[in-house]
């Protein structure tokens, strides 16, 4: 799914954000409380196998856009390992969330075509950071998309130059925004009225839309806080 104008982006959770490890808990939750959209995470390799492995037993039905967080990090001889156990998340059509600086053999992740979506970084990783990082990648991956982490940009670049910079470059390739803040140590974390501030006034700018996907960090004993940071995400992605 890409961007497109005049569209209400769909907007829900990663799995990770909401519990650690429990994706069993964290989609019964946005299914009680009437969630459409979410990201299915293993951003630990151990758990991309007994993920994938139990796709066939979630409640699934009501969600209108799923997508799916490859490990973030896995050596290079787990590669094609990764690459068979996302096999069955590629079937089922939905977009796959990858980090640039585990595709060691871009050949091999060729085959996932434009479903492949890659994350911009932030100033932990070397590469996949800026248009010309991005440009980079997507030489390799041509059919490849892009997973738009404002939270990311934001932190190379408090003056929001990058961000408007990627987006700019990269519109026509954003299938998926994550959105959050982070904090000192990179943490994803509850999103500030300034960040909320900050986002909206790019995606204004942009005038697009695409599933938005909350990576702030909210625990299963702040069921509220979930819900209200559902309501900043949606202000954030609301033209002003």
């Amino acid at each position: 799914m890409s961007l497109s104008n005049g569209q209400t982006p769909h907007i829900g959770f990663s799995t990770g954000a909401l519990e650690r490890g429990n994706y069993r808990d964290a989609v019964r939750w946005m299914v009680s409380h009437d969630i459409h959209s979410m990201e299915l995470s293993a951003l630990r390799f151990d758990e991309l196998e007994p993920l994938v492995s139990s796709l066939h037993e979630l409640p699934l039905d009501q969600f209108e856009y799923v997508s799916f967080h490859a490990p973030s990090s896995f050596r290079r001889d787990q590669e094609d390992r990764v690459i068979e156990l996302l096999q069955p998340v590629h079937r089922r059509g939905w977009n796959i969330i990858v980090h640039p600086d585990v595709i060691y053999t871009p050949a091999h992740w060729q085959g996932f075509g434009e479903q492949l979506l890659i994350e911009n970084m932030d100033r932990r990783k070397p590469i996949g950071r800026t248009p010309s990082e991005l440009t980079d990648l997507f030489s390799r991956l041509p059919k490849a998309q892009l997973c738009l982490n404002v939270a990311h940009a934001r932190q190379m670049d408090t003056t929001l130059t990058l961000l408007w910079d990627i987006l700019r470059h990269f519109a026509d390739r954003v299938a998926e925004i994550h959105i959050s803040e982070l904090d000192s140590r990179c943490r994803h974390q509850p999103m500030s009225r300034g960040a909320v501030m900050d986002y909206k006034k790019i995606m204004s700018r942009a005038g697009r839309s695409a599933p938005v996907i909350v990576e702030s960090m909210l625990d299963s004993n702040r069921s509220s806080q979930r819900q209200h940071e559902l309501l900043l995400a949606r202000e954030a992605m609301t033209a002003g």
